[in-house]
């Protein structure tokens, strides 16, 4: 099977698989693997006509502690089409379907602000509340998804009844791991409403491509769309080696989980050829995910860690996980963290008695 060995290569690879029936590639990767870098090369080769989520968008928005209110960078490309075609009663409405809570946000553009209040007529009601982490991480994914919304909705016209032109360029919506830090059921919901999008779509010329590192995502996804009359949607697995580059693995059915395997050899080929980076740690709570997943273990993956060095572990594994940049980061490894994964992979395999054949 080919490699790429640039990120450019790679982009053309994924873009030339899709046909013209196709309306979404769906890339399952570990974090470290290159989602990062490949959804902002897809942006930066296209800038007009490609609407991107990842990272970099979340950092459009800030928290002010001290004011309790979530502050906005005007100068996003996002806020700026949410402003000029005042979609924020839109992101309102989708941030309430999503949350299913009294919360609800107030976008100041004068003041560059987002409040959060809680309107219930007595004394639970106030003005400015914190939001979790999660429910963060819906608003900003929010603000992506009403632009996009609205997009498909202003190109399904005919051109003389459209309302604006500024979605006449858009050819790719291109997606990055936009459910981090939410729980399974908020998953579930985006998984949902994005494959809605992506049917919504089936006559126009836009194409997506979304990468992701959760297993319950991508199948969600997956299930939903490769259901879709009409569309021939394409599902890779992306792997990197740091000397041959990347490779992407046609996904035929609708899990990601017989991947197991090809994690399990990975990972104890870097540990016989001490060999350990920081994709292996990350790969390791793939596993975990999906095994808990499988197995029904509603505690989460952390329970599955049962050697002498799993708190140090968890620690790291999160710490790695919630690193919203380590695509991009150095793949350096501590030797103590190296011996904790080696541990604790050794003690998942022998508890759960994994097996396969070399």
């Amino acid at each position: 099977m080919a490699h790429h060995e640039s990120i450019e290569d790679l982009a053309d690879a994924l873009l030339g698989s899709m046909t013209p029936k196709s309306r979404c590639a769906l890339v399952f990767a570990s974090n470290t693997t290159g989602k990062t870098r490949l959804a902002q090369h897809l942006k930066e080769r296209d800038p007009r006509g490609v609407v991107l989520y990842n990272a970099f968008v979340e950092d459009v928005f800030t928290w002010d502690n001290e004011q309790i209110v979530l502050k906005m960078n005007l100068d996003s490309e996002l806020l700026n089409t949410i402003e000029t075609q005042g979609l924020d009663g839109e992101i309102v409405e989708n941030f309430k379907a999503f949350t299913h809570d009294k919360i609800e946000p107030l976008l100041d553009f004068e003041n560059g602000e987002v409040r959060f209040g809680i309107h219930k007529g007595d004394d639970a009601s106030a003005d400015s509340v914190k939001i979790s982490r999660a429910e963060e991480s819906i608003f900003i994914w929010c603000v992506y998804y009403s632009v996009l919304s609205e997009a498909i909705s202003t190109l399904s016209d005919s051109p003389e009844l459209r309302t604006t032109t500024d979605y006449d360029f858009l050819k790719l919506a291109v997606i990055d791991d936009p459910v981090s830090s939410m729980d399974d059921v908020r998953i579930v919901s985006v998984a949902m409403a994005l494959a809605d999008l992506i049917k919504r779509s089936a006559d126009l010329d836009i194409k997506f491509i979304v990468t992701t590192h959760h297993a319950l995502f991508f199948n969600v996804l997956f299930n939903s769309i490769h259901r879709a009359k009409g569309m021939n949607n394409k599902a890779f697995i992306l792997e990197r080696n740091l000397e041959l580059g990347w490779r992407l693995e046609r996904q035929g059915h609708d899990s990601p989980f017989s991947y197991h395997l090809g994690i399990i050899r990975n990972i104890e080929n870097a540990i016989s050829q001490n060999s350990i980076q920081r994709i292996h740690f990350n790969q390791f709570r793939t596993l975990l995910e999906k095994t808990a997943n499988f197995l029904g273990y509603e505690q989460g993956w952390g329970v599955l860690l049962a050697g002498p060095d799993a708190k140090v572990l968890m620690r790291i594994l999160n710490l790695y996980s919630h690193d919203r940049f380590s695509d991009i980061d150095s793949s350096e490894v501590s030797d103590e963290y190296k011996k904790a994964l080696t541990t604790e992979f050794h003690t998942f395999l022998n508890e759960f008695r994994w097996g396969f054949k070399s």
